[in-house]
């Protein structure tokens, strides 16, 4: 007895299958890397068909069911009337598939390749217009389809519809106990992780650390003398390392141009985190004159 399958279990498979493909032909592509570049490009369209010829053989052909829906243990069956029961696909279904997927998809990869050959020919320019006609038609048929299939719940393709065929699951689905207390705690560590990136950049970190600094550390005052020997410019006083253009603030102590600049323009209050010397305006960072003694 076959039963329902919903709505994203159909999707699912189709979306397995195109993934699916693109393995396949990943596969291929990295076979012929060491080959003269653009091997396949001019038979583009001929490896697709044969590709998508492979996998309807060992897929549709043998077993009535996509390679998708054989791993959401799906299968497709004729689509009959309410109260008779359903068949898996005759060898007539199998070929029309076949047929429709791998004929029409070539056609359509290889339209403008036969279009450029036949531009020559007036006689053709009414063909092509018409396959153009229909091709957009086809589109807008897909779209309609697709809002159907939405409410239905049958023949999310175009493919399906045409052929007449439903895809079940050949085995009853097991009843499965399904505990939410993980996706919960994902959630709300999740919020609390995008609300963190939100207020962060909202909180100086840079003042809040120095007021700490003036209030807990216990700084004392310096005596604000300019004059140093070289040696006393060799540890800049927020990093600890060798300053990088070297600056002063009217203080003994020599900051890195990039450690002062940052802190004075986080907090304009900023002190001189040893001596607790203030900078009070830009105009008092100068660069270091040091002498040697």
């Amino acid at each position: 007895m076959a039963h329902s399958v919903l709505r994203v279990n159909q999707l699912d498979a189709h979306q397995l299958d195109d993934e699916i493909h693109l393995l396949l032909r990943a596969q291929l592509t990295k076979a012929f890397q060491f080959f003269r570049p653009g091997v396949l490009s001019k038979c583009d369209p001929e490896v697709n068909a044969v590709l998508r010829l492979l996998i309807w053989h060992f897929s549709i052909s043998k077993s009535g069911a996509t390679i998708g829906q054989q791993m959401l243990n799906m299968l497709y069956t004729n689509s009959l009337p309410q109260g008779q029961r359903s068949h898996t696909l005759d060898q007539k279904h199998k070929l029309l598939y076949a047929l429709l997927l791998v004929g029409c998809r070539w056609f359509q990869e290889r339209s403008s390749d036969l279009s450029q050959m036949t531009r020559s020919s007036e006689k053709f320019d009414l063909v092509w217009k018409l396959i153009d006609l229909l091709e957009r038609l086809v589109k807008i048929a897909s779209l309609i389809n697709f809002l159907m299939f939405l409410q239905q719940g049958f023949y999310p393709s175009i493919l399906e519809r045409v052929l007449g065929i439903i895809p079940r699951f050949a085995k009853p689905q097991s009843v499965r106990q399904v505990t939410f207390e993980f996706m919960t705690r994902e959630l709300l560590w999740h919020g609390f992780a995008e609300f963190l990136f939100f207020l962060l950049p909202l909180i100086n970190i840079h003042r809040i650390r120095n007021v700490i600094r003036r209030r807990v550390a216990g700084i004392r005052t310096g005596p604000g003398t300019l004059q140093r020997s070289l040696a006393e410019c060799k540890e800049c006083v927020v990093c600890g390392e060798w300053p990088t253009c070297p600056q002063e603030i009217g203080c003994q102590q020599v900051f890195c141009y990039y450690c002062l600049k940052s802190n004075f323009g986080a907090d304009p209050s900023y002190t001189c985190p040893s001596c607790g010397h203030a900078v009070e305006e830009s105009s008092n960072i100068r660069p270091v004159m040091c002498s040697v003694r």
